[in-house]
């Protein structure tokens, strides 16, 4: 199977494009794809399953990212025609085959539950999810700052808040971001203990007379920066604490990561806090995505495809 990574990649860049086919958890380019192939472990074609035509052609792909009891479905794709008689019928019949083969993979040995990420006008998904028992977990829109703002942005101005740091070597304020990490994000799938020792996220800190302000966490993309999460302490909001710690990661990711044109962010439905934080920053809503999960240990899951 690693010989149909390049029609994978191919094919899922095409289909992201369109919001009708668009899955969250995917960038748009043939960069941004491959670079997320690249990270799946222990390797892409261990966690994914293709689908093909008589001719040998990769028509659908179904990969997998597990964490723990939990994994995450990149996909369904289907490349079904246009115009083709029953297209809906072919979409949906390829993504359980898929499915049911990807359930079979030694790597899902375990998981208790599986996370989908969609367009909110990938209908295709929504009806695939509903077959499945796996109804809508929460809504979230992602957030974006590009060009000429986002530059302006990484430019520190005088009076700006440098008080912000990297994650120090100090155990206790490491303690202090894992436990605040936790309580700000209980069913996140990184942990506070593994934000903090783990290698993938630079993590920023803002500490005050009585310790820890506020931490920020992401990393650079194959095209954009990413904030995955800003939490602030509980005594400490409204008062530009997240700002202050979105901005120093921008720039550490940028000094690390080198130049990108976008910053990009994922902040749930309802939570009027970060919008109104990121907005402050110059961050615009981009779009609307569904999150779905089923649960494996129910004892119907699955309605075949009509």
């Amino acid at each position: 199977m690693p010989v149909d990574l390049d029609a994978v990649i191919a094919l899922v860049a095409r289909l992201q494009r369109e919001p009708a086919h668009q899955i969250g958890f995917h960038g748009e380019t043939e960069d941004e794809v491959a670079e997320e192939l690249a990270e799946l472990a222990p390797d892409w074609a261990g966690n994914a399953v293709v689908a093909v035509d008589g001719n040998g052609r990769v028509r659908g792909v179904l990969s997998v990212e597990v964490e723990g009891r939990r994994a995450y479905l990149y996909g369904p794709f289907v490349d079904v025609p246009a115009n083709h008689p029953a297209a809906g019928h072919v979409w949906q019949a390829t993504a359980d085959a898929m499915l049911t083969h990807a359930l079979g993979l030694p790597r899902l040995s375990g998981v208790r539950s599986l996370d989908l990420f969609g367009h909110r006008g990938n209908r295709l998904l929504a009806d695939f999810a509903a077959r499945h028992d796996a109804p809508v977990r929460m809504t979230t829109r992602c957030f974006t700052l590009t060009a000429a703002p986002l530059r302006s942005l990484l430019v520190r101005g005088p009076g700006q808040d440098d008080r912000a740091t990297l994650l120090p070597a100090d155990p206790a304020v490491r303690d202090a971001v894992a436990a605040l990490h936790d309580r700000c994000f209980p069913d996140a799938p990184t942990t506070g203990a593994d934000l903090v020792t783990g290698e993938r996220h630079t993590v920023v800190v803002l500490l005050g007379e009585r310790g820890l302000l506020g931490y920020a966490a992401g990393y650079t993309q194959a095209e954009e920066y990413y904030v995955d999460v800003v939490g602030v302490d509980e005594d400490a909001r409204s008062c530009g604490v997240g700002r202050t710690v979105v901005r120093r990661l921008l720039a550490e990711l940028a000094a690390r990561g080198g130049v990108r044109d976008r910053a990009a962010a994922m902040i749930r439905d309802g939570n009027e806090a970060s919008e109104r934080m990121f907005t402050k920053l110059g961050f615009a809503a981009r779009a609307e995505l569904v999150n779905y999960q089923a649960d494996l240990t129910a004892p119907t899951m699955h309605r075949p495809a009509v």
